[in-house]
């Protein structure tokens, strides 16, 4: 046979609401511990702890009391003197001051130092005398050139005409190149060119007997080289 409790006896069905209510109460008594006042002085707390019961009692903390300072010693009293005695005067003795010898004139103020003298660059070397260029010994063109003395007239007059070329019938224009002298005179006759060689001694000989006036170079008389052409003709 089976029993069975009724419901209004099962307790186990109870559990939920009994929770619910514990949870209400521990609550209530979370509020109430925060919300009550604490107990003014003098006042006793007791504090539960399983059976044994304890009472804390606030003790008013003893003040300290301290003795009063001593009075200040008293100051001696004053001592009278008697006016019989007789109180010594400094003397102060008169000294005498050379004021003259003790003030010493102030040293007169240093002149003002110079400055040094400022450099001054070393004036340029004189520029050197203008070097005149070398002259050749042989002008080839001088500004007055060389003259033949009684011209070309006078060098034929003199001319020897050969007497093979004359046979032969050779003539033609001899060119004699020669230098002048500063005295006027030839110098180194040489034949340029010529026609025939029986021709060029007869004109050396006619330029070697012939004079000049010196050609002329800043107005002194200077060497120059000239040339003179020498005809041969025949007569007809």
């Amino acid at each position: 046979m089976t029993f069975q409790k009724a419901p209004h006896a099962d307790l186990r069905r109870q559990y939920p609401v009994y929770r619910q209510l514990g949870a209400i109460a521990a609550l209530g008594v979370t509020i109430a511990a925060f919300t009550v006042p604490l107990p003014e002085k003098d006042s006793v707390v007791v504090l539960s702890d399983g059976n044994e019961v304890i009472e804390l009692t606030d003790v008013e903390q003893t003040r300290q009391v301290l003795p009063p300072p001593p009075p200040p010693a008293a100051l001696p009293p004053p001592q009278e003197v008697p006016d019989n005695v007789e109180v010594e005067e400094d003397v102060i003795e008169d000294i005498q001051l050379d004021l003259a010898a003790s003030i010493v004139p102030p040293a007169p103020p240093a002149a003002p130092s110079a400055p040094p003298p400022t450099p001054t660059a070393a004036p340029p070397p004189p520029p050197p005398p203008p070097v005149e260029p070398d002259e050749p010994d042989v002008f080839e063109v001088a500004e007055v050139q060389p003259t033949l003395i009684g011209g070309l007239a006078g060098l034929q007059a003199r001319l020897t005409y050969p007497d093979l070329a004359i046979r032969a019938g050779i003539e033609g224009q001899v060119v004699v190149q020669f230098v002048v002298d500063e005295r006027g005179n030839v110098v180194d006759p040489v034949v340029a060119r010529t026609p025939s060689e029986m021709l060029s001694q007869a004109a050396l000989d006619a330029i070697m007997e012939s004079h000049f006036t010196p050609g002329q170079q800043r107005g002194r008389p200077v060497r120059v080289r000239f040339a003179v052409p020498v005809s041969f003709e025949l007569t007809k």
